[in-house]
């Protein structure tokens, strides 16, 4: 407490320094309708670009915000949600112009939401596959991008569901097992 009143600046410095990752975060929230646009003027490397760029961010964020010692709770929240969003944004522009049913957006919404309420309860999770999900769904974005072919849509919503189905077992597993 003596060095915060002796040095006042470091704490206005560190919430500047602990905004970084979180704008770093946001910025796949931007690409979000840059993709949707390079995507329905039929312009697949922006978009792969725009992908790539997203993995990038999603990299840096973490690493600057535990370089920062910046890390929390809220980053990390943040951190998922900005994935999600672009995830599911795209898997709902495909769902739209036919290459994927409806249920799978819905699906991958319904990971998300399994993902937020069991870490809400559980501190530490046994899930093996789920902290992949979200670059194996990026993945899928890539494929379905670079191979617009029915067996690309096909490989990719059963490849999905699994990931799904074993996530979801091995969360409600740890669940359970963190309850008694």
């Amino acid at each position: 407490m003596e060095q915060q009143a002796k040095y006042p600046y470091k704490s206005a410095n560190m919430k500047k320094l602990t905004a970084i990752p979180t704008f770093i975060s946001s910025l796949r929230i931007a690409v979000l309708p840059l993709f949707i646009y390079a995507f329905n003027s039929a312009n697949i490397v922006p978009c792969l670009i725009l992908l790539a760029f997203s993995a990038a961010t999603d990299f840096f964020d973490g690493y600057l915000a535990r370089k920062l010692r910046a890390t929390s709770r809220f980053g990390t929240y943040y951190d998922a949600t900005t994935d999600f969003t672009l995830v599911i944004g795209a898997f709902a522009l495909f769902a739209i112009k036919g290459f994927y049913p409806i249920w799978l957006p819905l699906l991958i919404a319904a990971s998300f939401a399994q993902f937020l309420i069991t870490s809400h309860y559980v501190k530490k999770v046994y899930d093996p596959v789920g902290k992949y999900i979200g670059s194996a769904l990026c993945i899928g974005i890539v494929l379905t991008l670079v191979f617009p072919e029915q067996s690309t849509y096909s490989f990719v919503q059963f490849a999905f569901v699994g990931f799904f189905l074993i996530s979801l077992g091995s969360r409600v597993i740890s669940l359970a097992r963190s309850r008694h």
